[in-house]
């Protein structure tokens, strides 16, 4: 699975690389990304930021002017919920749900004295493997009778910050745009308890940009 993630993310980012310096001739920074995510379904009944995954993978930064750049990445990205057993004997309301994604995000990005870059974008995810377990394995999971749709797009929100030459540290929001399944809570088929399900994901990072001065500063 992991395998197979890089792989297709060594090939977008090589396509993409070869075709913006074709068409621009600019100088690419290329960015290694590792780190991890904080998310949550809006639409499972389950409050809270309490699924942990891992964020990682290839990007590239295409300069144009003085302070924008296009961003390309191409990301292994686990989502997800979890809420913890509420009843000790019954494991009542147990759940968990992990998403494995192959994500490609583009946006746009201004940097501000080669320290702060704030940028805006979308991505586009497809999903690699799913694993949903209800009250503990008790119960089927519902993605059993409906699977979660495989595609995945929605927006993002970027703010990175130089941290010690080109290591950076990088603050992310995401949400589907899209539903990425919806969900009956009712088997009575009570239309009042179907909800729509969207990925919501906060990242936090650790980027490293070659080609880059010692300083930090992006050349030109």
């Amino acid at each position: 699975m992991l395998k197979k993630a890089l792989q297709y993310s060594i090939i977008i980012l090589a396509i993409g690389l070869v075709s913006f310096n074709v068409a621009h001739g600019q100088r690419i920074k290329g960015t290694v990304i590792a780190g991890g995510n904080l998310s949550q379904v809006e639409g499972d009944e389950i409050k809270g930021w309490s699924q942990l995954g891992f964020n990682g993978g290839l990007g590239a930064i295409i300069p144009f002017g003085s302070h924008w750049a296009a961003n390309l990445e191409t990301l292994f990205s686990q989502k997800g919920s979890f809420q913890k057993k509420q009843f000790d004997e019954l494991k009542s309301n147990e759940y968990r749900l992990r998403l494995n994604y192959f994500e490609v995000p583009v946006y746009v990005s201004y940097t501000d004295k080669n320290v702060m870059s704030f940028g805006l974008g979308g991505y586009w995810a497809r999903l690699v493997s799913s694993r949903e377990e209800e009250h503990s394995g008790n119960q089927a999971p519902y993605s059993d009778s409906v699977a979660f749709n495989k595609n995945d797009m929605g927006f993002l929100i970027d703010v990175k910050v130089r941290i010690w030459k080109q290591l950076h540290l990088n603050l992310r929001y995401s949400q589907s745009l899209a539903p990425i399944r919806e969900r009956n809570f009712d088997p009575q088929g009570s239309s009042d308890f179907i909800r729509k399900q969207f990925n919501q994901v906060i990242a936090l990072r650790f980027i490293y940009i070659f080609n880059v001065s010692r300083q930090g500063a992006i050349p030109e």
